[in-house]
């Protein structure tokens, strides 16, 4: 009887012993933090649900082999080595094939891959090139009727000097590229790498800096994105000027929208392009580049959509220092991308994150540091201000390992508004943008993220796009045609006929 009235007075148990109304508490929790993360309102259909329990079924089996065996979980190592095993995975497959909207973190001259680059505009008549020796030697390129001087070669006639001309242009793609064996030994701090990295502009502009070659490449690179599943892009440019420093940017625009018609008449799925003005952190004033942006704005409103500030933060000048000129831009007219935060320091070159939300900004390009600034996270997510998070571009840059401990993933975790993008993707390999949609899956991402935050971050690029809210309808109905013909494709490609057979 005793024994009885104990049970009685007991808590009601489960069969481990731990207390049910302790479960419920703790599980209620759980599901408090997992309605707040990007993607978690979204409800998936049948067909979604199908191609859900296929991805997740291959996400755990790839989470279950790096814990159970010395197998490397992909995100947690250098982008360097991963590749390969991404690439031959389903799940990077299945991301390829999936319409994952706009790139909205991109700069012009880093688009097309180097492999087509070398072929393509190291092959044109009277090209010559040099190296400029260094830590890290750089080859230049020049295009000139006449021989340029005795420290120029002919490409043609060094290629031709080579037993493999194959063999050469792999030397020609490898000098442009940041990819090395072993990223620690060969950058031992973040200027070594970002110095490499600034090389492959300078390198890169030699080739494209005409807009005849510049057309070529843009025409290639729209190609590249959309057969990467994106259907839209933005492009963070300087202005641009010929070989007698006369400015050209107008002229660059008007290709640039040229291109972006042309292709869409090919490919009527093609969302378009939008281009973002930027200055160099470098310069001592941004006010000539500000108000060159305001101009070509109000010459090309469908197009010039806005105006940023590059190159690495750490070492330049801060986005206050130019206050005064930002400040007196035209706000109803000029919205501002500003490359934010992308630095591990606190409380230094991170305050441009600040500067960035009080300037009202549209979009912040990186953000890395956010997650030090409390007040920048509830401003972002109470304006609306996107952060372009650009994971395998962090990673390569020397700013975090593991991407699984990169900002990105606590901002998801807060429901932040995000996008994925690229940054740089030809100068590590890396696809236009497969292979950062991979890392914010597998990395960025919990352990139970899914389909869902996949489809949330491809419907964001269009959201927090540039483009009005009349052309934002029309390319959201545009993706959701390609993501309806995704989802079936998988389907098929796969054999998904039932639930259980999947997660059997």
């Amino acid at each position: 009887m005793i024994f009885l009235q104990v049970l009685l007075i007991l808590p009601a148990m489960s069969v481990s012993g731990i207390p049910t109304w302790y479960k419920e508490a703790r599980q209620a929790f759980i599901d408090e933090e997992k309605a707040m993360r990007v993607g978690a309102k979204l409800v998936l259909n049948a067909n979604e649900q199908l191609v859900n329990n296929f991805l997740m079924k291959l996400k755990n089996e790839t989470i279950q082999q790096s814990i159970w065996t010395t197998t490397p979980y992909p995100p947690s190592v250098s982008f360097f080595k991963s590749k390969p095993w991404i690439d031959n995975s389903t799940i990077f497959q299945v991301i390829k094939r999936m319409p994952k909207g706009g790139g909205l973190h991109l700069h012009d001259t880093a688009l097309a891959s180097l492999d087509w680059v070398v072929k393509s505009l190291t092959y044109i008549p009277n090209l010559y090139t040099k190296v400029i020796d260094g830590r890290y030697p750089q080859r230049r390129y020049k295009i000139a009727d006449t021989h340029p001087g005795s420290d120029w070669q002919s490409v043609s006639d060094l290629r031709n000097s080579f037993n493999d001309s194959a063999e050469f242009d792999k030397r020609l793609v490898r000098e442009m590229t940041i990819w090395v064996e072993n990223p620690f030994l060969a950058y031992p701090s973040i200027n070594d790498v970002w110095t490499k990295f600034e090389t492959y502009f300078t390198t890169i502009y030699d080739l494209v800096g005409n807009l005849t070659n510049m057309r070529l490449y843009l025409e290639e690179s729209l190609q590249e994105f959309y057969d990467d599943g994106v259907q839209y892009m933005e492009l963070k440019t300087v202005p641009w000027v010929d070989s007698n420093g006369n400015d050209v940017t107008d002229d660059y625009v008007e290709m640039v929208q040229e291109v972006a018609n042309n292709f869409k008449q090919q490919h009527p799925d093609f969302i378009g392009v939008k281009v973002i003005l930027a200055g160099r952190r470098s310069q001592s004033q941004q006010a000539d580049v500000v108000n060159r942006t305001l101009a070509l704005m109000k010459k090309f409103p469908d197009m010039v959509k806005g105006f940023d500030l590059l190159q690495q933060e750490d070492n330049t000048h801060m986005t206050y220092d130019f206050i005064n000129d930002l400040l007196k831009s035209d706000h109803s007219v000029v919205s501002y991308f500003f490359h934010a935060g992308e630095t591990d320091w606190t409380q230094w070159v991170d305050l441009n994150l600040i500067d960035s939300v009080l300037l009202n900004a549209s979009r912040i390009g990186h953000g890395f540091a956010a997650y030090h600034h409390p007040k920048v996270l509830e401003a972002i997510i109470k304006k609306g201000i996107a952060i372009e998070l650009n994971p395998i571009s962090n990673q390569a840059l020397g700013l975090v390992y593991d991407l699984r401990n990169h900002p990105g993933a606590f901002l998801l975790a807060n429901g932040a508004p995000v996008v994925v993008s690229s940054d740089g993707n030809p100068v590590w390999f890396a696809n236009p943008l497969s292979h950062d949609f991979y890392m914010a899956f597998m990395g960025l991402g919990a352990v139970y993220d899914d389909l869902k935050l996949l489809k949330q971050l491809a419907m964001n690029s269009i959201t927090y796009s540039a483009m009005t809210s009349v052309e934002k309808v029309d390319a959201l109905a545009k993706w959701q045609n390609k993501w309806n013909t995704f989802i079936v494709d998988v389907i098929s490609i796969y054999k998904l006929s039932s639930v259980d057979e999947i997660i059997g």
